[in-house]
């Protein structure tokens, strides 16, 4: 008792945790997040706190939710995920399509229902070599989810790539693009609940491919941006990359009225579905 009233971090937090969560259950969602926050003041990587509180700030269909429906609406004939880590995502996808999944940890741990190849490798190495070329056979990329680095630069590198193997019509999706606190939106892990700095992506692309309709869903746990409109031939991203990571690398989230406003939705699937069919 004494170390807790000099150190107030060493609190047991599960009964403030397990107020937050009773609130959130009684539909009491402002105050379910402010009892995470005062926990996260006494212990910044409380891990059920900050799940409490994106499930408090982010209602509705979760990610995976969005992703099934994607799958369901597109029908795509190639589905190429970058970060498939224990595979639950990549397992979504469903006959006919063909679904490719790149990650240098990427093993044979669970059956999929789609014809699907695993790459074991990093994304840069994968379209650096014959490997996309040969998987894709001339096909486009109908639909790709980005869930790999949680760094803003690896995902516009990856959506460089992804794009020039796409079709006019293609979906891209981004994960982990709404921050949920500075902390988990850092460039630097120091939470076990990290979104990273991915969310850097949305104003670059806003910035520097204008031509694109971009938006995001506020879906649990740390959102899903929908990238379409694409153009295989553009290189307005690529030639300004270089740049664009140079200015926004340092910039941190502070979730003040100074960071770039985000192109978020409602999180209904009909009106992400009536976006989609709006660009084709």
């Amino acid at each position: 008792m004494d170390d807790e009233i000099r150190n107030p971090k060493n609190r047991d937090l599960t009964p403030l945790v397990f107020r937050a969560e009773g609130l959130l259950a009684e539909g009491r969602a402002a105050e379910a997040i402010a009892a995470c926050e005062e926990a996260l003041a006494l212990q910044p990587d409380c891990l059920p706190a900050h799940v409490c509180m994106a499930r408090a700030k982010l209602p509705g269909d979760d990610y995976l939710a969005h992703l099934a429906h994607f799958h369901e609406a597109l029908r795509p004939r190639v589905y190429l995920e970058i970060g498939v880590d224990a595979g639950r995502t990549l397992s979504l996808a469903r006959p006919p399509t063909l679904a490719l999944g790149v990650d240098p940890t990427a093993t044979e741990s669970r059956s999929f229902a789609a014809q699907t190849r695993l790459f074991p490798v990093e994304s840069n190495a994968f379209f650096g070599s014959w490997q996309a070329e040969s998987a894709l056979a001339g096909r486009p990329v109908d639909l790709a989810f980005v869930d790999g680095q949680h760094l803003f630069e690896q995902a516009l590198r990856d959506f460089v790539h992804v794009e020039r193997y796409a079709a006019p019509a293609s979906v891209v999706l981004f994960h982990d693009c709404l921050p949920l606190t500075p902390a988990t939106a850092s460039r630097r892990r120091t939470t076990g609940f990290w979104s990273g700095d991915v969310w850097k992506i949305v104003p670059i692309l806003q910035r520097l491919r204008p031509d694109l309709t971009v938006f995001l869903i506020p879906a649990y746990p740390t959102g899903l941006l929908a990238v379409t409109g694409l153009d295989p031939a553009s290189r307005a991203l690529e030639e300004g990359l270089d740049a664009a990571v140079a200015a926004w690398r340092e910039k941190d989230w502070s979730g003040g009225p100074e960071d770039p406003p985000l192109p978020i939705i409602a999180n209904t699937w009909a009106g992400v579905r009536a976006r989609i069919r709006a660009r084709g």
